[in-house]
């Protein structure tokens, strides 16, 4: 990054940045910092029109002192202060998220933000290896902040508009899926106290964060099934709370299994009461179950290394598709907000269903040329099925074209 230089004068510290101007190099001085760094990060790595919004800024500074537009920084902390309809979990994400990849926006007005630093900040993650739902999130709140620009008369126009987003690479995202073997296994690894919530997360698919929430309430047994309208959530200073899901699809109905619904039946207490807890009645931890009852089962079971607990949430929709279940059920099932994600996870096992696809389409001709139904031409070419079954798409075609 350029530097700014500190410079002891005769008047006092100085503050000088260079830089180059019509292809020679020079500087400007500063007697405040602020105003130094801010050239300096105006500027950036001096290529395209950067100098010159750079050297605008320091002419109309003076001028228009009392009229300048916010800084990003500032603009941010009244955009976030404002937002409502979110829980204070999220205003906190939002500003580590600032802070972790657009603090570096702070210094400048917000009118001198412009596509160059946006494309340069998602190529800059790109290139860091951040995944590509954190570069479209970080540029979502990017444009919605600016978005709020523009509404109260700060900005013209968005710079985040239309910058292509890197794709999300489907090998990116790693799902474990357990064999029907191991999960038997694991099962019966688990301590007594914890098998239901094992068998329930396996025959629901729930979240680990929407199934430790469950109370009573939630669950219907006459009907068979299971209410999800609240789930774990971390807030900043409060620890870990029950809130909303995690999207709108979230709050659903699901439908467990037989078994699970089984497991959990003598657990059921009062209509407020927790359905999982731990054997002193508090609340499942993740971590503390994670280290201390479900490392030590996998490795008692066999499975090593072992699998994420999200993984028995995968496991359960894998389980739903071999068995010939739509992606759009799988999706209910499982609360995705789009069925993009749904079909990003599990893409790999769509191929399964198309076989199945493929044997009902076989079965359909067969009885459609069974019962004569392509015509006396046509039928000719079923004398001799065996043949038929072997010839590719264009030599049928060709087949029937020429006759016996």
């Amino acid at each position: 990054m350029r530097q700014v230089k500190v410079v002891e004068t005769g008047n006092g510290r100085r503050y000088k940045v260079r830089y180059r101007l019509g292809g020679r190099d020079t500087s400007e001085t500063f007697t405040q910092i602020a105003d130094a760094r801010m050239f300096r990060d105006i500027i950036g790595n001096g290529r395209g029109d950067r100098v010159e919004q750079a050297m605008r800024w320091l002419r109309d500074r003076q001028a228009v002192e009392g009229s300048q537009a916010p800084t990003f920084g500032e603009w941010f902390e009244t955009y976030v202060d404002q937002l409502t309809g979110i829980t204070q979990r999220t205003r906190s994400d939002y500003r580590s998220m600032h802070r972790r990849y657009l603090s570096h926006l702070d210094p400048l007005p917000l009118t001198l933000i412009t596509r160059t630093h946006v494309t340069t900040l998602v190529n800059d993650l790109d290139r860091a290896g951040r995944a590509a739902k954190t570069i479209k999130q970080t540029v979502h709140l990017l444009s919605t902040c600016l978005g709020l620009a523009i509404d109260e008369g700060h900005l013209t126009a968005n710079p985040c508009r239309r910058v292509r987003l890197p794709s999300a690479k489907l090998e990116a995202v790693e799902a474990r899926f357990l064999s029907y073997e191991e999960a038997d296994h694991l099962v019966w690894a688990m301590p007594m106290h914890y098998r239901p919530l094992v068998v329930f997360l396996l025959g629901t698919g729930m979240r680990w964060s929407e199934a430790t929430a469950i109370e009573t309430r939630h669950v219907n047994m006459t009907a068979g099934t299971v209410r999800v309208e609240q789930a774990w959530k971390r807030v900043p200073g409060e620890g870990m709370v029950k809130s909303t899901p995690k999207t709108r699809k979230s709050k659903r109905t699901v439908n467990p299994a037989t078994m699970a619904l089984a497991a959990v039946k003598p657990l059921l207490r009062k209509p407020s009461d927790l359905v999982f807890v731990t054997p002193s009645g508090g609340p499942v931890s993740h971590s503390n179950f994670h280290t201390n009852i479900w490392q030590p089962a996998c490795r008692a079971a066999g499975i090593v290394p072992a699998p994420r607990i999200h993984d028995l949430r995968h496991t359960h929709a894998s389980w739903l598709l071999s068995d010939g279940i739509s992606l759009e059920a799988v999706q209910d099932q499982l609360g995705h907000e789009s069925m993009e994600t749904t079909r990003k996870v599990y893409a790999h096992l769509i191929p399964a269903v198309g076989v199945a696809v493929g044997k009902a389409a076989s079965l359909a001709l067969n009885r459609a040329l069974s019962a004569g139904l392509l015509g006396e031409t046509d039928l000719r070419l079923v004398e001799k099925p065996i043949e038929l079954a072997s010839l590719s798409v264009g030599q049928v075609g060709q087949a029937a074209a020429d006759g016996p």
